[in-house]
Order: structure tokens, then C-alpha cells, then sequence
């Protein structure tokens, strides 16, 4: 019997309207400032992930911090996580374009320098501009001890939906199929860490 999928939430129209908005607008002028995605130890391998990313949210660095913050305890909480106290909330946007992708793999540290702290709760905030122009881009939740090409859970990167689980879950992104290969076309995602002090 295989174990059960990794736990999550999934919430819809997580920002209001304005916020959303605010995000898209950020997003669309900061286009020349993203760069390829990097894996540990800055190595960019396109064939594990593949995506455009930023870590200057401006103005809504500070909102999406807060709001993080606010609700943590809560997701924890309802997924069971071992409670902790927030002490950072990392943030990265991410355009994913045609073709754009990453392997199975977990959000906690596994590298052997020291980290700042635990990741314990992952987020991805989902936003598009619309009509949407891009198909694909699912977020694949599996099983712990999952393997390459395993079934899971794909979730539909929807507008303004927000996905939270434990970060040391098994997951990857589905490809991305963006005929236009216009950046503005792009899913576009923040990805949340949500950390707990190191002992």
C-alpha cells in the first residue's frame, strides 16, 4: 500500500484584488532583472529546473512577509507540523515559460554549510495575466520516499490560489507549455520558505 500524499492546503484568492494587481504590475517592469534559477551551491541546470527568478519583491516584499507571518501558525496547525515560531520568510518570484520545469525534489536544506534556520512550511502563491496563455505548470505533490516518474497530486497553478505544505515534502513542477514565449504570458509564482530558528 503506498503511503498518502504529502499534506497541503490549498487556498483560493489568497490577495485582494488590489495586492494581485500590485504583484502582476511588479512583476511585468521587473522583467529585465530576472535571472536563470539556481540549484545549491548556485548551479544552474536547466534540465532540473528551468525558470526566470527574482528576489526583489519591492513593495510587496513587506505585505507577503506579514501576511505569511499572520497565517503560519494556522497552517501549521491544520497540517499537523510540529509548532514553531516564524523567524524569516524567504521570498522568490519565478516566471516559468515554455518549457520551463523542476525535477522532484524537497525544500529543506541538504547541503553542509550552515543553514539560516529550518525551512518548515513551504507556500506558492500562483498569479497569471489573463486570459491565461500558458498551459501546464502543475505542482506535483508525492508520497515521502517518492522516486522519479511516480504518481502524485497535481495542483492547477489557478490565479490567485496559494498552496501551503511541510517543506520537507517531495515535489516538482510539471512543464510549462507558453506558445507566445512572451515573459508577460509566463505562470508566475512567489515561492514562500517559512522558517523556524535552528537549535
Amino acid at each position: 500500500m503506498n503511503a498518502p500524499i504529502l499534506p497541503h492546503l490549498r487556498i483560493l484568492d489568497f490577495l485582494d484584488a488590489e495586492t494581485h494587481a500590485a504583484l502582476l504590475a511588479w512583476t511585468l517592469k521587473s522583467e529585465p532583472r530576472f535571472v536563470p534559477a539556481q540549484l545549491a551551491g548556485g548551479m544552474v541546470n536547466p534540465e532540473v529546473r528551468r525558470a526566470q527568478v527574482l528576489r526583489d519583491l519591492g513593495p510587496l516584499a513587506a505585505v507577503l512577509d506579514a501576511r505569511m507571518r499572520e497565517e503560519a501558525p494556522h497552517w501549521a496547525a491544520a497540517l499537523r507540523s510540529t509548532p514553531f515560531t516564524t523567524t524569516e520568510v524567504e521570498l522568490e518570484l519565478a516566471a516559468h515559460n515554455d518549457g520551463a520545469h523542476f525535477t522532484l525534489h524537497s525544500d529543506t536544506y541538504s547541503r553542509a554549510e550552515v543553514a539560516r534556520g529550518d525551512r518548515m512550511l513551504s507556500a506558492v502563491y500562483y498569479f497569471h495575466r489573463q486570459p491565461r496563455a500558458f498551459e501546464g505548470g502543475a505542482l506535483r505533490l508525492h508520497r515521502l520516499g517518492a522516486a522519479p516518474g511516480d504518481p502524485g497530486c497535481d495542483i492547477a497553478p489557478d490565479d490567485n490560489s496559494l498552496v501551503v505544505f511541510p517543506a520537507w515534502g517531495p515535489h516538482e513542477v510539471m512543464p510549462v507549455r507558453c506558445p507566445s514565449l512572451a515573459f508577460a504570458d509566463s505562470r508566475f509564482a512567489v515561492n514562500c520558505w517559512i522558517y523556524r530558528a535552528r537549535a
